[in-house]
């Protein structure tokens, strides 16, 4: 398993319009929304040099990050490390005892493959594994931005 780099950066917010103008300010912009669940969650994404900022709005009063967000308020929630191969590097993974919160992958947002590990597991803020689908390589692709 290799980590190829930070994918993006999970930030939990509220409203994500009214975040996207605060970062809109430090010269950030939105290039993609997508409506995630559907309807369960508003998601930007604001592509950098080298990853990508997530911003995750959820769009219901219930379930796990409307729950993190009332408990923790808004802010950084997850780091999600890009591999190449999202299977192997679970199964490396239990391998070597860490703390899964996803055994297998699910769909993640941007057309992406995406396992969570535990916070225990990192002692820090939630650790997501993502593997991209090809690149596009395109302006605005958040796949080609990562």
């Amino acid at each position: 398993m290799k980590i190829q780099g930070v994918h993006h950066i999970g930030i939990l917010v509220r409203d994500a319009r009214a975040a996207a103008e605060r970062f809109r300010a430090l010269g950030l912009e939105v290039t993609t929304w997508e409506d995630y669940g559907p309807g369960l969650l508003r998601i930007g994404f604001i592509p950098m040099e080298g990853a990508m900022l997530e911003l995750i709005e959820p769009l219901t009063a219930d379930g796990f990050n409307a729950d993190w967000l009332r408990e923790r308020g808004e802010g950084l929630q997850h780091i999600a490390f890009q591999v190449d191969d999202i299977y192997a590097a679970i199964d490396t993974l239990k391998g070597r005892g860490v703390a899964l919160q996803d055994e297998t992958p699910r769909a993640g947002a941007a057309n992406t493959l995406i396992a969570f590990l535990t916070q225990q597991a990192t002692g820090g803020p939630m650790v997501e594994l993502t593997q991209p689908p090809a690149r596009s390589n395109e302006p605005g692709d958040p796949q080609g931005a990562g």
